[in-house]
């Protein structure tokens, strides 16, 4: 069966991950796994030895990607205390949607007084034709932390698929009690637009994010942290400060590669501030 009749005749996958996590003694707990398919989460292991408490669990999406209609749910809540860090085990693949249907991925985390949440890294992948919709939203105690890192591929550029979908919107927020801290919203539609052009990506194919939400971030040099960012001839990179609360790291790349390791240096620098 070709792709473009599978995604018309397979039954849509919405998938579903429910985690809790509670702090006792001196660990994180995962109290709570509610999954139904393609999603699946592994256990708790205990991998970092600079935070033994942390809890770090690897996310599954055992499907290989989300088709047009697919939608994947996440809850995220990390209690009073506690420390987890979240791994996706792969990129997020979006086939293409030849009915004009949205795929479409929804996350919402909750962090609780004094816990932390790290959410590493992984690319979303939009295949040619493909539509999709992502939307995050964190609530936050004042006094919990937060490291959170995504990139956005232009397509399987391996194959030369490069800015061959047709819609991409993401929507990322973090609320501290009633006050929005962040509100970062972006939307691409190379049908329509010229992605090319200045101001936008120009000669750059990937777009990297890292979002760190800490109270010790009071205490950083936002002037220093620009000074290591590494800039090379297909890579820029700028950190911001925002109200001593938070801090955006925004790289725009044409090596996958050199981002990812960029990233990685950026986020252990960014992960001392956790709490």
């Amino acid at each position: 069966m070709s792709l473009q009749n599978s995604s018309i005749k397979r039954l849509n996958h919405n998938g579903s991950l429910s985690l809790t996590f509670n702090h006792r003694g001196n660990k994180t707990i995962m109290m709570n796994c509610y999954q139904t398919p393609p999603l699946r989460a592994s256990r708790a292991m205990y991998l970092n030895p600079a935070k033994p408490s942390e809890a770090t669990v690897y996310m599954v999406e055992t499907s290989g990607g989300l088709l047009a209609g697919d939608q994947n749910q996440f809850q995220i809540d990390v209690q009073e205390g506690a420390h987890v860090c979240l791994i996706p085990q792969s990129a997020t693949k979006i086939y293409p949607s030849y009915n004009g249907i949205w795929s479409t991925q929804n996350i919402d985390v909750t962090i609780g007084t004094g816990a932390s949440l790290a959410w590493k890294t992984e690319a979303v992948i939009p295949f040619e034709s493909a539509k999709f919709s992502g939307k995050t939203v964190v609530h936050m105690a004042q006094d919990a932390a937060l490291l959170w890192g995504e990139i956005l591929s232009p397509g399987r550029d391996k194959r030369g698929e490069q800015f061959q979908y047709h819609d991409v919107k993401t929507n990322f927020q973090v609320w501290m009690d009633e006050d929005c801290l962040i509100y970062d919203a972006l939307l691409f539609s190379p049908d329509h637009m010229n992605l090319g052009q200045l101001g936008l990506l120009e000669e750059h194919l990937y777009i990297g994010s890292l979002w760190c939400v800490s109270p010790k971030l009071q205490q950083m040099d936002i002037r220093e942290l620009n000074e290591k960012l590494q800039r090379f001839e297909h890579i820029q990179a700028s950190a911001a400060l925002l109200e001593g609360k938070a801090v955006n790291v925004r790289w725009l790349a044409s090596d996958l590669v050199l981002l990812k390791q960029e990233m990685n240096n950026t986020w252990d620098e960014l992960a001392t501030y956790l709490a």
